[in-house]
């Protein structure tokens, strides 16, 4: 089942004030997040990451990171900072995540949070995790980063425009735990700062 929250502060596990504060590098940050970027090599020195290989290279570590969590964990996925329409065209793509939408009476502007159980959220991974990348459909036209968090435990992962995903937590613990499982030699892992693996 998917759910569709408008008011995304109420929705989130977490204050989304306190984690902006640290995604800024706010030192006074009161939370203490950590996190660690996947990256595919060269990405971060700016070579272009097509689509397909993107995918290849994601989709089944992404479902890998999901299913180390309970069978009963749902999760919610919103834009990072501010909040978007979330589909602003009416392109052909993206085509599960667009039928979902009308088949709930949802309009293209919608603007808020989805929530979704753990199958689901299997369910429809190729699309979240391709959603910056591929929602306007050109090469190289990004929109909006992704954060898809846990509804009771303090994890997000943070689907990128820049053709990477983010693990972010405020327990170092389950970061490191949940890292550390399923680490494929492909990924260049760059912790941020105040973050050791």
């Amino acid at each position: 089942m998917i759910a569709f929250k408008k008011n995304v502060k109420k929705a989130l596990p977490y204050d989304r004030e306190q984690y902006l504060d640290f995604l800024d590098q706010d030192v006074n940050s009161i939370a203490k997040w950590y996190g660690v970027s996947f990256q595919l090599p060269g990405g971060y020195e700016g070579r272009k990451i097509g689509l397909a290989e993107y995918l290849e290279a994601y989709e089944k570590w992404f479902k890998a990171i999901i299913s180390q969590f309970d069978k009963g964990s749902s999760w919610t996925v919103n834009y990072d900072n501010k909040d978007m329409k979330w589909f602003p065209n009416e392109e052909d793509n993206l085509a599960a995540l667009r039928t979902v939408f009308k088949q709930n009476h949802i309009p293209n502007e919608f603007k808020g949070a989805l929530l979704f159980t753990k199958d689901d959220l299997l369910k429809f991974a190729k699309e979240l995790i391709s959603y910056p990348l591929a929602v306007f459909n050109e090469v190289g036209l990004l929109y909006k980063d992704l954060d898809i968090s846990h509804s009771e435990r303090p994890f997000i992962i943070k689907i990128s425009g820049h053709a990477n995903i983010d693990l972010l937590s405020t327990d170092q613990g389950l970061l490191t735990e949940v890292a550390n499982a399923i680490k494929p030699e492909k990924f260049i892992l760059r912790p941020y700062r105040g973050t050791s693996l």
